[in-house]
């Protein structure tokens, strides 16, 4: 954070000082500045995970850039997912083709079996 802080804090300091800096007038256009450069990335699309495994869902959320997601026990348990190849998705809180952040995805999970003894996922 503090490197962050400096990189931001010299860059304040090198506006400053070219500000008080002049050009010889021409009748030329100048450039644009570089602020009207967009550098925006399009929020990746929600893929469609329910009845995948929990690591197998988390790696396809990871292949569109998002890294951070979050599973819960569907049971309401509270029961950790330690071994995610153990656990399957069965409801996901944004809807495929919907547009997300990270952060934003959790994922409803169950035990591979607990799944199947509901008739979920066959």
């Amino acid at each position: 954070m503090e490197a962050r802080n400096g990189a931001k804090l010299a860059v304040m300091v090198a506006v400053l000082i070219c500000n008080g800096c002049s050009s010889p007038d021409t009748d030329e256009e100048s450039p644009s500045p570089a602020t009207d450069v967009s550098t925006s990335v399009p929020r990746p699309v929600m893929p469609d995970v329910v009845c995948m495994n929990l690591q197998s869902a988390q790696d396809l959320i990871q292949d569109q850039g998002v890294f951070y997601s979050r599973s819960e026990d569907a049971t309401d348990k509270g029961r950790k997912q330690i071994l995610d190849a153990n656990w399957i998705v069965i409801e996901q809180n944004i809807t495929p083709g919907e547009r997300f952040d990270e952060g934003d995805v959790v994922l409803k999970v169950l035990k591979l079996d607990e799944a199947a003894s509901r008739g979920l996922c066959q």
